[in-house]
């Protein structure tokens, strides 16, 4: 059964075999909590858990960004990817990043947990952040996660705005409602 869950060490197990596939298979669309998740392994998880913790409840944020909670993406007791959620958007997050940042382990890409762990996230930030629109953002050349975004955009509802030039990259911009039609 698919599932998100606030980290928790019940999972650790899995996690580490996941950084041992995004380590193995890295991608330049991998998100910096890729490398945040290998540097917590070798702490064992403690300062990890802490950290996004803090960042859950806008503790000790570095300047410039906001509280954001991270979900893990389990199926069948496996840890498939990590979701997190920017509670609120900043001039920087308008062009780049968004509400939602996402990534799945290579072994499971291209097989509909995107958009399944996508449609979960965005009930979540409705139903606990009380986010009625999440704006999601993708480089180019990111064409299996502007396909999914898009996909779920149709069936929910929402809109693609046009793209913003960050870092001399263009990123989609679309902003998808957080509840169903």
């Amino acid at each position: 059964m698919l599932k998100l869950v606030l980290p928790t060490s019940q999972y650790l197990d899995s996690v580490k075999e996941a950084i041992t596939e995004y380590q193995a298979h890295t991608s330049p669309f991998d998100i910096h909590c890729v490398d945040k998740m290998i540097e917590a392994a070798k702490d064992n998880f403690a300062t990890y858990f802490q950290d996004i913790e803090n960042k859950r409840q806008g503790i000790n944020l570095p300047e410039g960004h906001v509280p954001n909670t991270t979900l893990w993406l389990i199926d069948d007791e496996k840890y498939i990817g990590s979701f997190d959620i920017r509670h609120e958007l900043n001039d920087y997050l308008l062009q780049n990043g968004g509400h939602i940042a996402y990534q799945i382990i290579p072994s499971a890409r291209h097989q509909g947990y995107v958009k399944a762990g996508l449609k979960l996230t965005l009930d979540y930030a409705r139903k606990n952040l009380g986010i009625k629109k999440a704006l999601l953002t993708c480089d180019f050349k990111n064409i299996a996660s502007y396909r999914a975004m898009t996909s779920v955009m149709r069936e929910w509802g929402g809109e693609e705005i046009s793209p913003s030039l960050v870092n001399g990259h263009q990123e989609h911009r679309v902003w998808i409602n957080t509840q169903p039609k």
